[in-house]
């Protein structure tokens, strides 16, 4: 007696149970699961065709249904990942704004600081300490910038005091 056995759509199981397998593996790789999403269709195109096939001519399903299935599972984690980082993209823009905000922030009360002119720069370094104070008036900020116009008939001896003071004491 000889034993008839039919592989019909056995080599699309096997096919498609490879090309699963790399779809699943590319999925689940962050960042390059979107190539995951054309293996994983493939898998399932070849897993469907080869289970319509063994189902017609009642030959074994197994290699078609693991190709089937892992190709399934590996677009959805390529679509759970493109979602992912659609999401992040939207998410980075935002953050980009906040960042700018505070750069405008923190450029607006410098200026808002110096704007009457007076400041003070301590560098200390634990031996020795140098101080740098200026008190300049706004109306003299602005006679300064009136001498640096050649065209301008103000006086131009105007003198501008700065002090400096450097502590070699250590602060003590």
């Amino acid at each position: 007696m000889e034993e008839n056995t039919k592989n019909s759509g056995q080599g699309l199981g096997v096919a498609a149970l490879i090309v699963g397998i790399i779809s699943f593996v590319v999925a689940i790789i962050p960042c390059v699961g979107l190539l995951a999403v054309f293996t994983s269709l493939v898998a399932i195109i070849l897993g469907a065709i080869g289970l319509s096939q063994a189902s017609k001519d009642n030959s074994p399903k197994g290699l078609n249904m693991g190709g089937l299935i892992l190709g399934i599972v590996a677009l959805f984690i390529a679509i759970a990942q493109i979602v992912f980082f659609a999401g992040f993209a939207d998410k980075a823009s935002f953050i980009e704004e906040k960042i700018e905000d505070i750069f405008d922030d923190i450029e607006t009360d410098v200026l808002n600081e110096f704007e009457d002119g007076s400041f003070s720069i301590t560098i200390d370094d634990g031996e020795d300490k140098i101080e740098i104070k200026s008190s300049i008036k706004r109306d003299l900020i602005d006679k300064l910038e009136e001498l640096e116009d050649p065209d301008s008939d103000i006086d131009k001896d105007t003198s501008v005091n700065v002090s400096v003071k450097i502590d070699t004491s250590g602060g003590e």
